[in-house]
C-alpha cells in the first residue's frame, strides 16, 4: 500500500454508486487496463471466429471489434440485462446467447470458433474442468484459448494485505453495530478466488491444451477501483455473509471512503494471463 495525497480521488470515490453487478468495475479505467493487455494475447487476423466468454455488456467484445472490424463475434453471459447492453452497444456487429462456460459445448457445434476470450472473469466459474472441457469442445483445432484474472491466490501483494484486513473488519464490526444479520460464512472464499496461477496452468494441461504461455503484470491501482471492487456481488457476499448484497455493497464502500480520507492510499495488484492451444 502506498500512501499519498490526492484530492480528485478522494471525490472520486465518493462519488462511486454501489451497483449490484460488476458495471462499476468495467468502468473504471485502471481496471479497463488489464483487459487491455489481454486483448494483445489476441492476433489481429488470427482467425474469423472468436468468442467472447463472459462478455457482460459487451465492453471486451467492441474493443476485440475494433482491433479487428473483419472478425465473426459471438458472446456469452449468463445474465440477460448485460446481454441486453451488450446487443445494444454492437447492434449486428455481434451476436449474443446465453450462456455461461460449461454450457458453451450444448450451444455451439463443434469446432466453432478459432479463438476464445475470458476477461477477467474465470475465476467466477465454479468446475474450471467442467468449463475447459466445453470450451476445447468448440474450439477448432489449432484455436487460441486467452484468459486474465486479478482475482486468485497470489494477487494482492503482502504489503496490502492489511488494508483489506481492515476494510473487512471495518465494515463487519459497524454492521453488528447496526444490527444487520452477519453470519459466520461456512463456506469461506468462493473456489475461483483460492485458484492460483499454477492451479490454472495444472488444469490446462490435464485439459490437454498445449502451448501454454503464462506472464504476470503488477498494476498500481486507486481508490476508485478499489470502491467498485467493494460494490461486486463477488467481494460483497465474502466479506458480509449473511447481508442482502447492496447493502453489503454500500457498507463496504461507505468504509471504504472514510478509510480513505484518513489515510490516502494505492494498491499494487497481480493480473496473471495465459494463452494456450487446442492441439
Amino acid at each position: 500500500m502506498n500512501a499519498r495525497a490526492d484530492t480528485e480521488s478522494s471525490r472520486a470515490v465518493g462519488d462511486m454508486e454501489p451497483s449490484m453487478d460488476y458495471a462499476a468495475l468495467r468502468r473504471d479505467p485502471e481496471y479497463a487496463e488489464l483487459n487491455r493487455a489481454l486483448l494483445d494475447l489476441v492476433p489481429v487476423g488470427s482467425g474469423p471466429a472468436v468468442l467472447d466468454l463472459g462478455c457482460g455488456d459487451g465492453a471486451v467484445s467492441e474493443q476485440l471489434l475494433l482491433r479487428d472490424p473483419a472478425m465473426s463475434l459471438v458472446g456469452v453471459d449468463p445474465e440477460p440485462a448485460l446481454l441486453d447492453a451488450a446487443q445494444a452497444r454492437l447492434g449486428d456487429r455481434a451476436r449474443f446467447v446465453g450462456g455461461d462456460a460449461s454450457s458453451v459445448s450444448r450451444l455451439f457445434p463443434p469446432d466453432t470458433f478459432d479463438t476464445v476470450v475470458l476477461a477477467n472473469c474465470i475465476h467466477l466459474v465454479p468446475d474450471l474442468d467442467e468449463a475447459l472441457t466445453a470450451i476445447g469442445q468448440v474450439l477448432a483445432g489449432g484455436g487460441r484459448l486467452v484468459f486474465n484474472s486479478a482475482f486468485y491466490s497470489g494477487a494482492e501483494t503482502a504489503a496490502d494485505l492489511p488494508l483489506y484486513a481492515e476494510l473487512v473488519g471495518t465494515a463487519r464490526r459497524v454492521a453488528r453495530t447496526r444490527g444487520l444479520p452477519l453470519v459466520r460464512s461456512a463456506v469461506g472464499r468462493p473456489s475461483g478466488l483460492r485458484r492460483s496461477a499454477g492451479d490454472y496452468r495444472a488444469a490446462l494441461d490435464a485439459g490437454g491444451f498445449t502451448g501454454v504461455v503464462t506472464t504476470e503484470r503488477a498494476f498500481t491501482l486507486g481508490p476508485r477501483f478499489l470502491a467498485a471492487l467493494c460494490s461486486t456481488p463477488m467481494f460483497a457476499a465474502a466479506a458480509l455473509p449473511g447481508i442482502d448484497r447492496h447493502t453489503a455493497a454500500e457498507l463496504l464502500t461507505e468504509t471504504m471512503e472514510q478509510q480513505y480520507e484518513r489515510a490516502p492510499f494505492t494498491i499494487t495488484r497481480r493480473c496473471v494471463y495465459f494463452s494456450a492451444i487446442r492441439p
